[in-house]
């Protein structure tokens, strides 16, 4: 009897993440990584398109619990195992949870999701539109990110700004 496959979560080094995708197709193992195309402007004005992972150093495989190691150790990138810190054990996407993922990225223009690479008290400069210039604090206000706009600390005002427009300085 076959043991039941699971999906597991990996972490990566940093723009490795194709590249544990890339073998772990070698291995025929069934594996997701979900990507968007940015395109990237060069110094000389050069612009091209490439593709990024959604999840920064994350990939997804799917696997027995009894290969799981032998896995991830044969892998000539520095990659390990994500562990559920409640379990202590690695962690184990169930099934639906997975296919779930999968579908929405599918059926989502994967080109406008962008993680979030914010986090409340991280320091900001509103790069676009009519605050562009201004700097504040990002906090978290009923489970959204709002931008503060801090003026000689006297002042705090609260907008709700895209992620897009916001960069961490």
């Amino acid at each position: 009897m076959e043991t039941e496959k699971s999906w597991y979560v990996l972490k990566t080094r940093p723009r490795q993440e194709k590249s544990v995708r890339r073998l772990l197709e070698e291995y025929g193992i069934r594996n997701y990584l979900p990507t968007r195309i940015e395109e990237h402007v060069y110094v000389n004005h050069r612009k091209k398109k490439i593709e990024v992972p959604l999840i920064p150093s994350t990939c997804f495989m799917q696997t027995t619990p009894d290969s799981r190691f032998a896995i991830v150790n044969s892998l000539k990138y520095k990659t390990e195992l994500v562990t559920d810190r409640f379990t202590k054990s690695s962690m184990i996407v169930p099934d639906r949870q997975m296919e779930d993922f999968m579908r929405v990225v599918s059926l989502t223009n994967a080109n406008e999701m962008e993680p979030v690479p914010l986090v409340e008290g991280d320091r900001v400069v509103v790069v676009e539109g009519d605050f562009a210039g201004i700097e504040g604090v990002v906090t978290k206000i009923n489970g959204r990110k709002r931008f503060v706009i801090t003026l000689s600390n006297l002042t705090a005002y609260a907008l709700q700004l895209p992620v897009s427009s916001l960069k961490k300085i």
